[in-house]
This record gives C-alpha cells, structure tokens and sequence, in this order.
C-alpha cells in the first residue's frame, strides 16, 4: 500500500480521527523539501493536521472552506470534498487542488490530496478572459470589415450565406443584414452566378481563386471593374465553405486602359522575358504587331524566327551580348509577320533585371512599330538624293543652255556682224561715186539685220515666249500646238480651251505654257500615241477661281512611281507646288497617260458643265461640234 501511495502524483497524507498526520507519501516529502517546508512537515507523522487548518482559517477564507469540507467528510455528512485555492510563491502564481476523502477500513480519518493545477487554471482564466472580450472583438471586426470599400462575405458549402459586410449594398444595393441565409444567386444575380460557378465550384474543391469581373451600378449608370478572390475554409481536410473578397480596381483599369490606348496610338508593345527559361509574355498589342497569336510559342526560339532572314543572326547574336553584358537593349530590326508575311521594322528597348548575386533574371522592355516612319525617312533620303541629281542635272542644263548660246552667238550673229562690219568698210572705201555698189552693199547688211533679228528672236522665245505677253495664254498654247503639230502630222491633236480666260499673273502664264510644253515633248519622244487631247479651262472654288488643264494621250503609259532621269516630271511638279497648285498624273498600263492640273486663278470664272467636266476623255465625232465659251482648235 505504501508503495501504491508513493507512485502518485498528488502531495497525500492520511490523517485519524483526532487530526493527526498518520502517513504522508513521497510527492509530500517532496514537496515540504521544495518549498522550505521543516523536517517535522517532510516527516508529517504525528503533525495535528487539522489543529494547522484551524490556524489557518482564522485568516483565510480558502482555509476556513477547507476546514469546513474536511469535517464534514470526518463526520460522515459527505463522501468527497474538493477545493481549488492558491498557494502563490514569492515569484509565481500558484493553484491547488484540495481533495478530501474518508478513510475505509478500522481505522476512522481522512485522506488529503494535493494536486498543482496551476497551468489548468491560468489557462482557464485565460479562456475565460477571452470568453469575455470575444463579443468586444466581434464587434471591432465588424466595423473594421464594414468600414472597408471591398466586398467580404462567407459562403457554406450550401452557397448559403454567414457573413456579409455593408459593401454588399453599395455593389449591389441589398442590406447586409437580410444576406445571412441567403443563396449567393440571390444576392448577385442569376446571370452572375452563372458566370461565377466555375470558380466557386473550384473554391469548394479546395482551389482558391482569382478572376476579374465587370459588375453595374446599382442604377445601372456604371460600371466598376472588381479583382475577385475565393478563398476555401478548410477544416482537418474539409472545406467547409469558402470566404470572398472583392476588391474595386476600377481606377487601375481605367489607368491600364489610358496606357493600352497610349500604346496603341504610339503602336508601342511591352514584353518580360524570364530569362532562365527563355519564355516571354507580351501585352496583345505586341501579339498584333508581331502578328501571331496566343497560340504562337512565346519563346526566344519563337521571337527569332520572327526576324528577317537577312536580320536575323545578327539580331540573336545582340541578344547574347546584352545578356552576358548586362547592357541595355536598343535595336532597330525588321520582322515578317507569320499572319500575313508583312515585313515589318520594330524598335526593341529593354533593360535586364538581376539577382542579388548578378545573375540575369529577366529582360523588361517595349516593342514600337517604326514601319511608317522607316518609309518615311526611306522616302525622305530618296527625296534628299533626287535633289542633289537635280541640282546636279541643272547645273549641267545651264552649261549646256550657255553652250548653246555661246554657239548661237559665234556661229549666227558673229558672222553677220562681220558681214555688216565688212560692206561698212567697202562703202567706206569707194566713197560715193559708186551707187550701185553701194545700194549692194546696203541691201546685204539689211540681210545680215535680219537675220540677226530672227536669231535674237528665236533666243529670246526659247528664254521667254514673248506671245505670253502678247497675246495671252491660250493663244500662245494655240500656236504651240499648230507649230508642235506642224513638226509631228502622224499624231491627231485637239485643244479645248477657254474663251476670254483671263490670266493676268506672268508666273502662272509662264508654268502653263512649260507644263504643255514639257507634255508635248514626252508625248513625241516617249508615248507612241496616235491622239492628243489639251483642255484649258476655268472652275470655282471657295478661296477664287481656278485654273484647270488636263493633257491626255493615248500612248503606252509610263510607270509614275518609278524614278526618272530626266527633269520634265519634275520641273512640272515643282512649277505647280510653288505656285499652291496640285498635279495628278494617271498612267495606267497600256492605256495613255493624263496630267491633271490646278492652279490658283484670281479670277473666279464660270463653272464647268458636265459636257466640259467630260472633256478630258477622248472625243467621239458629236465632241467635235464648238460649244459655248470654248474655243476649238484642231489638226487638219
């Protein structure tokens, strides 16, 4: 028995009737050495336990309850007396139990067990402590949560809901507090809820979930943009239902979809690339302007078969530089595009982000579409080339011109001059007596006169046709015809030209008269034409009259975008653009060529009617016939 006693945990001592310790076991002995407890209280026996009590209880309430259970129990009212009470040492707070029972057998006494229960008591109060403040906490989370903008709620396993914070009615205009017990279709809405099911049947799987959703305004005048998350509860491996929160980033889209549009104005395209695997993920305007789709393998494999074949391993090459460089990346390359096989030129920048430790990461970077401005700076170094041959061909064009009239000069009026200067001299000599001679000789520097007048004249007209000026514009095309015609009969003309067509600027006299001119000399030396048609005429327009001329032929055409050595094309071009005007050349294949020009007139003259605004197409015989205010002019 005393054995029995000793393997217990509990501090135990018997006592007899008379109150006196008659056995105590060895977690008493323990206990007394522990807490400097006397030889007399380790040993026990013979110790008056009950006379200590009594002491005791004068003092303390705890021990006046005990001294009251134990001779209860003594005295047979009752089998089991317990107490809890505190024994709290200098350093710490301490709590026992007390447990009083009778002794069985001959011998009549009690036996007293202490037990430390002082974890079990902190931990309760604790808990009661808890107990106490939870409806404090409650009410704190809920207004934390119902002070929030985003949308919180739980959901059961039913779809039936628990909790619901007043977002609820600013998003969907129902009160949170008739949420509780609801199915979710009822509170968002059947065409929502259809939407929604598959990320709430894949949340109750035990999958949270993230998907982004347009939801209207109550009223129906918006709409915001929310960032929703299904968030399982799971409890020992079960999902008991699932918490939801629903975040408005309406302004965060708005500022993505102000960047979409800037990118798209500016056909700007924005990619990451990991590096260690060599995947890469672009925005979809990069997707539009490489032209693939997401089915395309978003790899640096896939981008480099991309490139232009004549770009492409000096673009792969580059894109190993950068990376083992660490540099920025900044190139021009070309692509062609799977989806239609466009060659397209794009500008790549990025720059490589790195670990802590260097190692490349990624690559973060943009893609522009420079197309349009390579063809413009294409078009512009064509331009700036065309110039310098032009400038190049009149600077020869003046020598040749000067050539010529130095040749004009020597050949034609130097040697009528030396006549002239020649027969001066003779009648000099001869003196007056001989008339006859000297009416010879008169009469032959009357000739060389003449002739000089004929050579100054042909000079000055190849310089400035003075008919301009004399006569005005239409007929100075009229005798530019006849005489054009007069050198080529195998090529039938007509000329439809304004009557009374007033044009008084010389510059714009001048650039008409060359313009049919430079026409008149293509269509001999290139068209191979059998007709020729010329239209002078006038239309309104809102800032004055203009100046309409069409030349048609119906030769073999000529390639109008095609670069051309000579200067005819455009000198015509560059008279008509000084002046405000536009040219259009038409040159189908094989069917004539038609020059079409307008001029600014000061002079706002007639409308054409609907017979003149025909008559740059070919005559059938009834367009031979005069019509009112035009004059006709024609080969014979």
């Amino acid at each position: 028995m005393p054995a029995v006693i000793d393997s217990l945990g509990d501090s135990i001592a018997v006592v007899n009737d008379q109150g006196l310790i008659i056995s105590v076991n060895q977690a008493w002995r323990t206990f007394a050495d522990h807490n400097g407890g006397s030889t007399e209280l380790a040993a026990g026996i013979g110790i008056d336990y009950l006379a200590a009590v009594r002491r005791a209880a004068a003092s303390d309430a705890f021990a006046a309850a005990a001294l009251q259970g134990s001779e209860a129990v003594l005295a047979g009212r009752q089998t089991l007396f317990t107490l809890e009470y505190p024994c709290n040492a200098p350093d710490s707070e301490r709590w026992f139990e007390l447990h009083v029972t009778p002794l069985q057998g001959a011998v009549k006494g009690m036996v007293f067990g202490h037990r430390e229960i002082t974890a079990r008591k902190l931990d309760q109060r604790a808990l009661e402590q808890c107990s106490a403040e939870l409806p404090y906490h409650e009410r704190d989370l809920h207004a934390v949560l119902n002070s929030v903008s985003s949308m919180i709620g739980y959901w059961d396993r039913t779809l039936r809901n628990r909790f619901a914070n007043h977002a609820y009615r600013d998003w969907f205009g129902v009160d949170p507090a008739t949420i509780p017990g609801k199915h979710i279709r009822e509170v968002i809405g059947e065409e929502r809820y259809r939407l929604n099911l598959p990320y709430i049947e894949a949340a109750l799987s035990g999958v949270a979930q993230q998907f982004e959703r347009a939801i209207p305004s109550p009223d129906g005048r918006s709409v915001r943009y929310a960032l929703a998350r299904y968030l399982p509860d799971i409890v020992d491996g079960e999902v008991r239902g699932f918490f939801v929160e629903v975040v408005d980033v309406t302004s965060i889209k708005s500022s993505e979809q102000a960047l979409q549009r800037a990118q798209e104005v500016g056909r700007v395209g924005s990619c990451i690339t990991e590096l260690p695997s060599g995947r890469w993920v672009g925005s979809p305007l990069l997707d539009r302007i490489f032209g693939i789709g997401p089915e395309y393998e978003h790899t640096v494999a896939g981008w480099g078969r991309l490139l232009h074949p004549d770009d492409r391993q000096g673009m792969l090459d580059y894109g190993r530089q950068v990376i083992a460089e660490r540099m920025a990346f900044d190139r021009q390359y070309r692509i062609v595009r799977p989806r239609d096989g466009a060659v397209r030129w794009v500008h790549g920048l990025g720059q490589i982000e790195c670990s802590r430790d260097g190692m490349p990461l990624r690559l973060v970077g943009t893609v522009q579409d420079i197309t349009e401005r390579k063809r413009a700076e294409a078009a512009t170094q064509a331009l700036l080339d065309e110039n310098t041959r032009l400038v190049r061909q009149l600077i020869a064009m003046q020598e040749r011109e000067r050539a010529e009239l130095a040749r004009e000069l020597h050949d034609e009026l130097s040697q009528h001059l030396t006549a002239i200067r020649a027969f001066a001299g003779a009648i000099r000599r001869n003196g007056v007596a001989d008339g006859e001679r000297i009416k010879a000789a008169a009469q032959a520097i009357d000739d060389c006169a003449s002739e000089i007048y004929t050579v100054s004249h042909r000079l000055m007209e190849g310089l400035h046709p003075n008919v301009l000026d004399a006569a005005g514009i239409v007929e100075a095309i009229a005798a530019l015809l006849k005489a054009w015609g007069q050198q080529h009969p195998e090529i039938e003309w007509r000329a439809s030209l304004a009557r009374d067509l007033v044009c008084d600027a010389p510059q714009l006299r001048v650039a008409i008269y060359r313009i049919v001119q430079e026409c008149l000399n293509n269509v001999s030396r290139h068209a191979q034409a059998h007709r020729l048609r010329v239209i002078l005429t006038t239309r309104p327009s809102p800032t004055g009259g203009k100046l309409r001329l069409v030349v048609r032929d119906d030769g073999v055409g000529l390639e109008v975008a095609a670069p051309h050595a000579g200067f005819g094309l455009l000198g015509m071009r560059e008279r008509v653009l000084s002046l405000g005007g536009s040219l259009q050349i038409q040159s189908p294949h094989g069917c004539g060529t038609r020059v079409r020009v307008l001029l600014p007139n000061g002079h706002g003259d007639e409308p054409d009617t609907p017979e003149q605004q025909d008559h740059d197409r070919f005559p059938s015989p009834l367009n031979l016939l005069p019509r009112t205010g035009e004059r006709r002019f024609m080969s014979r």
